[in-house]
């Protein structure tokens, strides 16, 4: 986290655990989900959404004790959840970030940070949350930083932040589910590393920032 030395920014940042808390008939969904133990059955702990949540409650103890405020968000549709920040955003005077929590499927071998196109500061956040990452997980080939499109193979990622606004969003994929050489990020201790990394990445841009 930062040296205490430094001057300290505060920033307000909303962890969203995506693929929960819809409503209606998408409220089961949990996202992707893959046998990670090999038993031949998939558990409820075996979906993305929980996870994700093991990463965004380490993020959110290292932000807490950074100085920083958090603010977690887990239900309603992406629109909503996005409508819902806007609104609290205008509550706060500092810097703002909006993470949209996920983890890949597809076989990859790296790990992603997207950030919203329209954004000026989003790709120094995005650096920096990624060489952290990069640092406490080596078994990913790289961690990239993607600019998030409406009209091209980002468009998913772009959905899962388009609506916010005033604070820099991010969507967050640092690992693969479904690649074998990523299992040791999927556990209890690779999971809290990833969240520690995110905070570390977020304190360290904090403290960039004008106030």
């Amino acid at each position: 986290m930062a040296d205490p030395g430094h001057r300290m920014t505060r920033v307000v940042v909303y962890l969203d655990r995506q693929h929960s808390g819809k409503p209606g008939r998408k409220a089961g969904d949990r996202g992707a989900a893959v046998d990670l133990d090999g038993d031949g059955t998939i558990g409820i702990d075996e979906r993305e959404a929980m996870l994700t949540a093991r990463y965004l409650l380490a993020c959110e103890a290292a932000l807490l004790e950074a100085g920083h405020t958090v603010i977690p968000i887990s239900d309603g549709w992406y629109s909503d959840r996005h409508s819902r920040v806007n609104r609290y955003a205008g509550g706060f005077d500092c810097p703002q970030v909006y993470v949209a929590a996920h983890l890949n499927c597809g076989a990859g071998d790296y790990g992603a940070v997207f950030f919203d196109h329209r954004s000026r500061t989003g790709p120094e956040l995005a650096s920096r949350i990624a060489r952290q990452i990069r640092m406490v997980a080596p078994e990913i080939n790289g961690v990239k930083t993607i600019a998030a499109k409406p009209d091209d193979w980002t468009r998913s990622a772009f959905a899962t932040i388009v609506g916010v606004m005033q604070p820099v969003s991010l969507c967050l994929e640092p690992c693969f589910l479904d690649n074998p050489a990523h299992a040791d990020l999927l556990t209890r201790e690779g999971l809290a590393a990833i969240g520690r990394a995110i905070a570390t990445g977020v304190d360290a841009w904090a403290n960039t920032c004008e106030v």
